[in-house]
């Protein structure tokens, strides 16, 4: 289960996962997500990922997470951010993308509040 919102003005998506979430399930949630991000104006948005709520992801749903994360930072995200079940969780996953972290492409936090954002004035660049 998933719930996505965005505002185009402030340039950020929120997208929460909720209980199982199987691999084709991700693939659905990151096909919406591309979708949205299509949809904003020209300016390159934030994406917040909750997954704090989402059990633990198998191998094949973990891999689908990782691989909407590379797919949303290729099609247009500034950056995205993925609030964590745990400190275990987020050390994991900050160990498994730690390149995207050390570019401040990606970021991993416990809570809400701990994400900062100033939208950017710039265009989205999207692969080709």
């Amino acid at each position: 289960m998933y719930l996505i919102s965005w505002d185009e003005e402030e340039a950020k998506i929120e997208a929460s996962l909720g209980g199982k979430v199987t691999a084709d399930e991700m693939e659905v949630f990151a096909e919406e997500l591309l979708d949205v991000i299509e949809s904003m104006s020209d300016r390159a948005p934030l994406v917040v990922l909750d997954a704090s709520k989402a059990k633990d992801f198998d191998r094949a749903s973990g891999e689908a997470f990782s691989g909407c994360k590379d797919l949303l930072l290729t099609n247009g995200a500034t950056k995205v951010v993925t609030i964590a079940r745990d400190e275990t969780d987020m050390l994991s996953q900050t160990s498994e993308r730690l390149q995207f972290v050390l570019e401040g492409r990606e970021e991993f936090v416990l809570e809400a509040s701990a994400v900062i954002w100033q939208a950017p004035a710039q265009e989205i660049r999207r692969a080709a």
